[in-house]
């Protein structure tokens, strides 16, 4: 059999890393990227005896991670995405067992190549099937590589801990996706939260991790949270990475708009958000729910793929209906009881704002009845009078803090 110069150097090269515990170069050697696999994949013939090239290393556990990573390599440029992708988890599966045993983080380069290799192969397969099962063994990887990243106790700056907020961003990443990963993966998530302030964990791991995080808050109306992580993230995220900061931006204007802060425009205009972002301002800002409602229509496709549409649609209304309220109040302190409104004047402005001249004093009377209750406007309905009566001191507190629902 002809030798394969090639794989000789590479399976020669594996050994040497492995033997210096060289995670950076095990990381440039198992590439998962189209380009270095078809490449590398191209010099591997089909008669090839991949067990023995692979002989030569010492390490049992080394040679199967290499031989498999070679049997993928060889088959993924004609396999099957799903085929393809239950290779690539045996691989993880094979580098978590070595990560287990490992003394330290130094195979941490090599594991964010795999978690990052899981996500991208899962998309792919649900690509060619629409199935979410590809999703569910990664993610089910995923939560395997955390235990054992969580598990080190040793001071993190000596520790596998260093990879976790990593894996824990892909894990909320692929639950956001497709709703394949259960709720107990994602709890296992958020137990990395402690390490968000770790300066010996990478910078980018943890803007990463805060803006997944507070994507997922987002989706569970946990908005004070959402906010809070959306902002860190936006914050600590460099300068120069401005397409990143642009997409942070993106969701943190939904989570402060829903906590009654406004961006200036001047930061929508720096980052170059849609029209649609600045109309939604002007809008909020003039209590005009019927023009919200209309620019949340219109731009539904962009509002529907960041995950905002509905969240947008059924948050805002009361908040809107909040600063109309709020209009009619200050219209009113001329009055000799200026902290009481009457309900006709408040329905004809109710009635103006959502474009509804339908709208009853039933109706109505709900609305503020849902505001007073969620402590958005404080005072009391006289049914039988039909008056509004505001609190003297502070009617209208900050949404910023009302309601701040804490997550479990």
């Amino acid at each position: 059999m002809d030798s394969n110069p090639i794989l000789q150097a590479f399976v020669t090269s594996v050994n040497l890393a492995f033997a210096s515990n060289n995670g950076v170069a095990l990381s440039k050697l198992f590439v998962f990227d189209d380009y270095p696999i078809s490449t590398l994949a191209n010099r591997i013939h089909a008669s090839d005896d991949l067990d023995y090239y692979t002989a030569d290393i010492a390490d049992g556990m080394h040679a199967q991670i290499t031989l498999k990573y070679l049997d993928y390599v060889r088959d993924r440029p004609t396999a099957q995405a799903t085929s393809s992708h239950a290779q690539l988890c045996h691989i993880a599966e094979l580098f978590t067992a070595q990560l287990t045993l490992a003394s330290g983080p130094w195979l941490l380069p090599v594991m964010r190549s795999v978690a990052r290799a899981l996500c991208a192969s899962a998309q792919r397969a649900h690509a060619a099937t629409q199935d979410a099962t590809a999703f569910t063994q990664s993610a089910t990887r995923l939560l395997q590589l955390l235990i054992v990243l969580l598990g080190d106790s040793a001071p993190t700056a000596s520790s596998k801990r260093q990879g976790a907020l990593m894996v824990a961003a892909l894990l909320l990443r692929i639950s956001l996706r497709t709703n394949a990963a259960p709720g107990a993966y994602a709890g296992k998530a958020l137990e990395a939260q402690g390490l968000q302030t770790d300066p010996a964990v990478p910078m980018r791991d943890r803007v990463s991790f805060s803006y997944w995080l507070g994507r997922y808050y987002l989706t569970c109306y946990y908005i004070e949270a959402a906010r809070t992580q959306l902002d860190r993230a936006f914050a600590m995220c460099p300068p120069w990475h401005y397409h990143n900061k642009r997409v942070i931006l993106r969701h943190l204007f939904v989570a402060n708009l829903l906590r009654g802060r406004l961006p200036h425009p001047a930061l929508l205009q720096k980052y170059d958000l849609e029209p649609a972002y600045y109309q939604l301002v002007k809008c909020f800002r003039h209590g005009n729910l019927a023009r919200f409602q209309q620019t949340l229509a219109d731009n539904m496709e962009l509002f529907r793929s960041q995950g905002h549409f509905l969240l947008l649609l059924e948050r805002s209304k009361l908040l809107i209906f909040r600063n109309v309220l709020r209009k009619v109040h200050l219209l009113n302190q001329n009055a000799e009881r200026s902290n009481v409104l009457q309900y006709a004047d408040v329905l004809a402005a109710f009635r103006l704002a959502a474009a509804a001249p339908d709208m009853d004093l039933l109706e109505m009377e709900a609305i503020l009845a849902s505001m007073i209750s969620q402590k958005l406007v404080l005072g009391y309905l006289f049914h039988h009078q039909r008056l509004v009566n505001l609190s003297r001191k502070t009617a209208f507190p900050e949404i910023a803090h009302v309601g701040q629902t804490r997550p479990r």
